[in-house]
């Protein structure tokens, strides 16, 4: 009897432990799986028409403004959404990788003209009583963080999109490039036009060569059609591609899969020229003047492809070419390295640029001013031989002085302007301690026995600042080589570069170095790479800005035809090597 009624309290617990776990189970929310990053097909580049954008970001709380681009016949970036045939994303692929601002510094302004985060979300008034006046602006998650984390975050599978740089710069790149603006232009497809559909596919057809995406609105008081975006796509190459398939048809619907759009095409769409205005109800009296019933102000009965359409006024507020021709190492003296010329190319045997034709005369234009990267010279020094050694600066995250040389634009030289004049090192006694630390001379060697302090001064003096004592401001060696310690401490490179996130013992895009460069400076830099065959990797080793003869910094480029890509001889293809410090 005993046994029996241990065996009855037994079973009891064991039935309403199952029955917990079954009611655990039942309520508990069976995790998502992971996204598939790699689970996509072609990239759809979603260009808007901001008109019509800001008209529905309008409609949605009529205490929204918006940021319209400086050009009005613009079309601005939506985003760039990696997309498997037939669906909609992937999206939000690693919540890992958390958007940093940081990384698109160098190109904000380009961002602004051609990715144009339109939407101005209202202020909160001022209020009487306890509570207080706070501006929520801020709290509006921006675009970029927006697009990075939904979609940037699926594209990082590709190397050349695998960056919040690379990916926001593949969008301008694409907006100079394939801008609906001149797609349209070029078909005679003007601004306030009325047209069909079929008008825009073949507008876009006839100059892409290829088949887009056409995606229409509705007018809420006389329910016409607004064009409101234009879709093209592209492959895992990046290869314009036709955009076939990107949608299914709706359930039920006649549609055959190929067709591009969520217009009606029977009716015709206006292609505006102005905001229309919102002539609607809308709920004013909400206690938060930030939320929004979009799902019924944006619904369009035909569209196919809203979840896009609309997603942007559905954010989360959140508080958070010439060639260079150049010597080997063996043969370089780093005094060579010069001003570049227009438009210049990645060379596959390139180690630095010496190729400026060589300018007897002493006529010159500008000064240009060159930084190294110790460590990065300093490997170049010592990579081929063993006796070779380095002399690197205390400051362990500090560029050091190449020199400064007068040039003409496009040229080498002038140079040795002046051969009855010699260097008086006395001359810069009370600078010394900072010229060992700011304008180092890196190249020691185990075999050197009769190196004398200042060559490295001696040299650039010589060579270089006998043609700058035209100018009064640089007549002497003190004055020259104060100056440069000047420069030095005013354009400090390391902290520069870090603006934009980039950091020793990483590799970056040129574009993205050059582009931090160009922000941070407000004119055009150079930048020089050594390109180490051996390893294929091209390492960044000197940054030059220039000025005019009134010692103004100006743009290194002045008649290159487009000064808005870099002026550098590395590779635009692969990414360069900001070598560490070297222990």
């Amino acid at each position: 009897m005993g046994m029996s009624r241990r065996t009855a309290l037994l079973s009891a617990v064991i039935v309403t432990f199952g029955l917990g776990t079954l009611y655990l189970g039942l309520n508990m929310k069976t995790p998502r799986p992971l996204k598939d990053p790699n689970s996509w097909d072609i990239l759809i580049f979603t260009q808007t028409w901001p008109n019509t954008l800001c008209y529905l970001w309008k409609s949605s709380n009529p205490a929204h403004t918006c940021n319209l681009p400086s050009d009005k016949n613009i079309w601005t970036v939506h985003g760039i959404w990696p997309t498997k045939f037939g669906t909609i994303g992937p999206q939000f692929c690693n919540k890992s990788l958390v958007f940093n601002p940081t990384d698109i510094y160098g190109i904000k302004d380009k961002l602004n003209q051609y990715w144009t985060d339109l939407e101005i979300p209202p202020k909160t008034n001022t209020t009487e009583g306890n509570s207080t006046n706070i501006d929520t602006s801020h709290k509006k998650e921006s675009i970029y963080f927006h697009e990075w984390e939904k979609h940037g975050t699926c594209a990082v599978v590709l190397p050349a999109l695998d960056s919040e740089f690379k990916y926001f710069y593949q969008g301008i790149e694409w907006s100079e490039k394939y801008n609906m603006r001149d797609v349209l232009d070029k078909s005679s497809i003007k601004i306030n036009s009325t047209l069909h559909v079929d008008d825009y596919w073949k507008a876009v057809k006839s100059i892409l060569k290829t088949n887009a995406w056409i995606e229409c609105e509705t007018k809420h008081d006389t329910k016409e059609q607004m064009l409101s975006e234009i879709r093209i796509c592209f492959d895992k190459t990046l290869k314009l591609i036709d955009c076939d398939g990107i949608m299914k048809p709706k359930k039920g619907s006649m549609r055959k899969s190929h067709t591009l759009t969520n217009c009606d095409t029977n009716k015709p769409i206006l292609y505006l020229d102005y905001v229309p205005e919102n002539n609607i109800s809308t709920n004013v009296n909400s206690t938060n003047s930030n939320s929004t019933s979009t799902d019924t102000i944006l619904t369009n009965s035909n569209s196919t492809v809203d979840e896009h359409s609309k997603h942007r006024l559905k954010r989360k507020v959140s508080d958070h070419p010439d060639e260079w021709i150049t010597k080997s190492p063996r043969h370089f003296n780093r005094s060579h390295s010069y001003q570049p010329r227009t438009n210049t190319s990645y060379n596959q045997n390139l180690y630095r640029s010496n190729s400026h034709p060589y300018i007897p005369r002493k006529e010159w234009d500008i000064l240009v001013f060159s930084q190294s990267w110790p460590y990065t010279f300093c490997h170049t020094w010592t990579v081929n031989s063993n006796t070779h050694t380095c002399n690197l600066p205390a400051n362990r995250n500090q560029w050091t002085i190449h020199g400064i040389w007068p040039s003409k634009i496009g040229a080498f030289g002038p140079f040795y302007c002046n051969n009855q004049t010699t260097f008086n090192l006395n001359a810069l006694n009370t600078i010394i301690p900072e010229l060992k630390n700011r304008w180092t001379e890196i190249k020691e060697s185990k075999t050197w026995s009769k190196k004398q302090e200042g060559e490295l001064w001696r040299h650039e003096w010589i060579k270089h600042g006998t043609c700058s004592k035209s100018l009064s401001t640089l007549d002497s060696e003190l004055k020259y080589f104060n100056q440069g310690l000047n420069w030095s401490k005013q354009y400090v490179l390391s902290d520069l570069l870090e603006q934009g996130g980039i950091k020793p013992n990483g590799s970056y895009p040129v574009n993205q170095i050059w582009h931090t460069l160009r922000t941070g400076l407000g004119k055009n830099p150079h930048i020089d790479c050594y390109y180490e065959s051996r390893t294929n990797t091209p390492y960044i080793d000197e940054v030059r800005i220039c000025f005019n003869k009134s010692l103004s910094l100006i743009d290194c480029d002045p008649f290159r035809r487009n000064s808005n890509k870099p002026s550098t001889n590395c590779p635009l293809d692969k990414e360069i090597f900001y070598m560490g410090a070297v222990v």
